[in-house]
């Protein structure tokens, strides 16, 4: 073999291995992400979100549903450790066990960012935060000033759809509200708190509320599946309604702003008037910034100093026009929809 033929040989693996997949510039770039549980509206529409983004980046995604349990999203982290990923994005559904696998992942060398969660300090990793206590205080405020003009006649009592032991949503959120609605009516009684993350144990909670507290004039569920599973249920005994946006027994408020929730809002003849809508969209831009930081260089997989956070937004029925509900609905769900055809106005 002469010079000129070896030269050429070399030349064309040299070329190989520096495009190809062995350094990385020729391949894509994998992420995992680990939902809390991809039952949930809001849930979809982040993984959705995310795997637009990650294709306008060319990046290869891979979602994982943790269904809301523990050991589910441990089989996820060790799948996505297996598979060897680039980086992973999770929201723990338990903190604890969560860490376990945040620093199995680390260990392996592979970056992980948090949504949601904060590091507790025994395992260190930087968060992409949602910011919902002020929106969730402002939110509260909102009801009860609508509250005590509705049912100037009557006491402010508010039921909650709320697990304390998701510490972090029952703070953010379901305390926050309550705080709302205590500095405009400092008199309200909060007189019911139950139900866990999904509809049906809503339903039997708000059944009880109906029972033991059919005078409450405000219901609270921390996220869409507990608001709408409440709703029906005071739906199915005759309640939950409203005349041209004015709520005939009790005003209903929830959190994510899932296309169900806004459809309600929307509607004058329901009693649902305000949501603190999540943003998908931007949540989920966020969280893949911050983990390509990471896999680039530009940011410490132990950063704990530069978590960010993303503000939440109130929709409300009150004083947003159905063209601006819309609006946000397209921006950060990706949802085009004709609000006036769906509630049939």
């Amino acid at each position: 073999m002469n010079n000129k033929v070896m030269i050429s040989i070399i030349t064309v693996l040299l070329v190989f291995l520096m495009t190809g997949p062995v350094f990385g510039e020729g391949r894509n770039l994998v992420i995992g992400q680990v939902f809390w549980g991809l039952h949930d509206s809001y849930q979809q529409a982040h993984q959705l979100a995310t795997a637009e983004y990650c294709r306008e980046l060319g990046i290869d995604y891979i979602p994982m549903d943790g269904q809301m349990r523990p050991e589910v999203q441990a089989s996820a982290m060790e799948d996505l450790i297996a598979r060897g990923v680039d980086g992973i994005i999770c929201q723990a559904y338990d903190q604890a066990a969560m860490e376990v696998s945040i620093q199995a992942a680390q260990e392996a060398g592979i970056p992980v960012v948090s949504f949601v969660n904060v590091s507790s300090g025994r395992v260190l990793y930087p968060s992409m935060m949602i910011e919902e206590s002020r929106g969730s205080e402002a939110m509260g405020e909102l009801v009860a000033a609508q509250a005590l003009e509705f049912f100037s006649d009557t006491p402010i009592k508010i039921a909650t759809i709320s697990d304390p032991s998701i510490e972090w949503a029952h703070e953010q959120r379901t305390k926050a509200f309550i705080q709302g609605v205590m500095n405009v009516a400092p008199d309200a009684e909060w007189v019911f708190n139950g139900g866990k993350s999904n509809r049906e144990d809503a339903y039997r909670a708000a059944e009880d509320v109906l029972q033991g507290f059919p005078d409450v004039n405000i219901v609270f569920g921390y996220n869409a599946e507990n608001v709408l599973g409440a709703l029906a249920a005071f739906e199915a005994a005759g309640r939950g309604r409203a005349q041209n946006g004015i709520a005939q027994t009790e005003i209903f408020a929830g959190v994510d702003g899932s296309t169900p929730e806004i459809i309600r809002v929307a509607n004058p003849t329901s009693s649902m008037k305000a949501t603190l809508a999540l943003r998908p969209r931007e949540n989920a831009r966020k969280c893949v910034d911050m983990l390509l930081e990471i896999i680039d260089g530009e940011r410490d997989m132990y950063d704990v100093d530069r978590n960010e956070a993303v503000v939440s937004f109130v929709v409300n029925g009150w004083d947003m026009s159905i063209d601006e509900i819309e609006k946000f609905l397209e921006t950060e769900f990706g949802i085009d929809i004709d609000l006036r055809q769906e509630i049939g106005l």
